[in-house]
C-alpha cells in the first residue's frame, strides 16, 4: 500500500507539472505592414532669449531690476524670445521663481511688435498675455502655448514687475523665468 501511495503522489506531481507547463506556454504573434515611402527627419528645437541683438539659452536679465524701489514701484523691460532651431516652436513661460517671498511682486506681460513698443514706464501697446502674481506665473497657462515661432522668427515680450504694498524694507530677491518649448 505504501508503494502505491508513492506512485500516486508521483503521478499527481507529473500531471501538475504538465498542466503548469501548458498554462505557461503561449503564442507570440507578430504582424507588420509597410507604410508609404515617407521620410522621417530630425530637427533642432532651440529657444533663445535676450535683447534684440543677441539671445542665449541661459540669459541673465540684468536690466530687469532696480535698487531702492518703494512699494508700487515699477520695472518694465523688453525680452526677445527667438526660435534659433530649424523646426516650428511652440513655447510658454512655464514658471517664475523668486529667491525671497519677503518682496512680493506682481507680473504683467504683453506681446509687442518691437523693443521700442515696451517703454520704460508707460503702458505698452500690444496684446496682454498675463497679469497676476510673479511667483508661479505661467504664460499662457497650460496647455496653451504662446503664438508659434517659425525657424529664425522672434517675438518681443514687454515684462513689468510691480513691487507689492507689503514689501519689507531693505529686502532683495532674484527672479528666475523658466521657459518650456515644444515642436509639436
Amino acid at each position: 500500500m505504501r508503494r502505491l501511495r508513492w506512485w500516486a503522489i508521483a503521478g499527481a506531481a507529473l500531471v501538475l507539472l504538465v498542466f503548469g507547463v501548458a498554462e505557461q506556454s503561449g503564442a507570440y504573434w507578430r504582424g507588420e505592414s509597410r507604410i508609404g515611402g515617407d521620410i522621417i527627419r530630425s530637427g533642432t528645437l532651440a529657444l533663445r532669449v535676450g535683447g534684440a541683438s543677441s539671445q542665449v539659452s541661459n540669459y541673465v536679465f540684468d536690466a530687469f531690476g532696480g535698487t531702492d524701489l518703494a512699494p508700487a514701484a515699477v520695472v518694465q523691460k523688453p525680452l526677445t524670445v527667438r526660435n534659433s532651431g530649424d523646426v516650428t516652436m511652440f513655447y510658454r513661460l512655464q514658471n517664475v521663481r523668486q529667491s525671497s517671498a519677503a518682496l512680493p511682486l506682481t507680473l504683467q506681460i504683453w506681446l509687442v511688435g518691437t523693443e521700442s513698443g515696451c517703454p520704460a514706464s508707460a503702458a505698452p501697446g500690444g496684446t496682454a498675455l498675463y497679469s497676476g502674481p510673479m511667483v508661479g506665473a505661467q504664460v499662457p497657462g497650460a496647455p496653451a502655448w504662446a503664438p508659434a515661432l517659425t525657424p529664425g522668427a522672434s517675438a518681443v515680450w514687454c515684462v513689468r514687475a510691480t513691487v507689492g504694498a507689503d514689501a519689507a524694507p531693505n529686502t532683495s530677491t532674484t527672479v528666475t523665468f523658466d521657459f518650456l518649448a515644444s515642436s509639436s
